[in-house]
């Protein structure tokens, strides 16, 4: 087959051009073969002959196949008593003669008598079940052959309905013909030779890989080169960011000089703490701690003293006043105020105030020495 060749090279090399153009349409089958051999009556007879071979070991590579594919396809509809001994003669068709017929002569002919006493049974029941076969192998075909023509008819469907004119709703001609007419022309289509299909099937895919596809490859080239150049566009800009925030010179002296300020702020505080330290040893000697300590004790004892005076008088307090609440009630206001004004009541108020002001005076005292 001659391979394809870019159009941008042909459009580029007129001469070129001009003698490839020659040599595909004047000198040289599509297969590469010449074309003046087969002008020639010896020529023709072989390629006949030739194109005979071929179609009669088309046919028999065919039948192999669909055959394998009835054996061990359990889709097949076959049952399995039918499928051993087909898959047995498979097997037997595909082995080579080489596997076969180890030497010539009578140990030819001795191993071929072997083979077929071996497998007589299995031919027997072939032979026996090739009208079970027919119905099953009749469909594989015709599945096969509408596969290749759905293969030689790929691509026409929007080309036919691209360039279909269109159809009227309302058409005069009566529905048994437009019925006739369609089934017509369905057999054609059905009935047109799918050599010469798949043969225009081929040379459109030839077409499109001569003119279509090195174009294709051009723009994507293109596209490709783009993409790369936006890409190093992109790593360019990530690398000056990179470079200004994380990795530049002015990232490193900031991060530097907060690190500096870090070390400089723990150095301060660590300053700090040994200078509390030195006043902390400087203000609290072993004879300051000792007389705190005398005087903390003095307070505890003086507090607890004046807590249990304090309870004393509130005792005698609460005394007194059970003993007023049993006078009578018969005395006026005046004689209750003079006489709350002089005697004992007044001393008793006195000297409770005077003693909640010393509770008062020692808590304060006690607070700030603790503080």
């Amino acid at each position: 087959m001659i391979p394809p060749c870019d159009p941008i090279i042909l459009e580029n090399n007129p001469q070129f051009r001009k003698l490839y153009q020659h040599l595909t349409t004047n000198l040289l089958n599509a297969d590469g073969s010449t074309r003046a051999n087969d002008e020639q009556p010896a020529r023709k007879a072989v390629l006949e002959e030739l194109r005979g071979c071929r179609v009669r070991s088309a046919n028999k590579k065919i039948k192999q196949q669909i055959l394998q594919q009835l054996a061990f396809d359990a889709d097949s509809g076959l049952p399995d008593d039918y499928r051993d001994p087909l898959a047995v003669i498979t097997l037997y068709l595909e082995s080579s003669p080489s596997r076969l017929d180890l030497e010539d002569g009578d140990d030819h002919r001795s191993s071929h008598d072997q083979a077929l006493s071996l497998l007589a049974s299995d031919i027997d029941a072939f032979y026996s079940i090739i009208p079970a076969l027919v119905i099953p192998f009749s469909n594989a075909l015709s599945s096969a052959l509408e596969d290749l023509r759905a293969i030689a008819n790929a691509g026409k469907s929007l080309d036919c309905a691209a360039s279909a004119p269109a159809i009227p709703h309302t058409s005069t001609l009566p529905t048994r013909t437009r019925i006739r007419t369609s089934r017509n022309q369905f057999k054609a289509k059905s009935q047109a030779p799918l050599a010469s299909q798949l043969r225009e099937r081929l040379q459109k895919l030839r077409q499109i890989q001569l003119a279509q596809i090195p174009a294709a490859r051009a723009r994507m080239a293109i596209t490709a080169a783009k993409v790369l150049e936006t890409r190093a566009e992109i790593l360019k800009h990530t690398v000056v960011l990179l470079e200004r925030v994380k990795h530049g010179a002015l990232s490193r002296a900031t991060k530097s000089k907060a690190e500096h300020l870090a070390l400089v702020a723990q150095g301060v505080e660590a300053k700090l703490r040994i200078i509390k330290l030195d006043t902390a040893a400087i203000l609290y000697t072993p004879e300051v701690v000792t007389a705190l300590d005398r005087y903390r004790q003095h307070l505890r004892e003086t507090r607890e003293r004046l807590e249990e005076k304090q309870g004393k008088l509130l005792e005698e307090l609460k005394g007194y006043e059970s003993m007023d609440s049993t006078e009578t009630h018969e005395l006026s206001a005046r004689s209750s105020k003079e006489h709350f004004e002089s005697g004992p009541m007044r001393e008793i108020a006195r000297r409770y105030g005077s003693l909640v002001k010393e509770i008062e005076a020692v808590k304060l005292e006690i607070q700030r020495i603790s503080g």
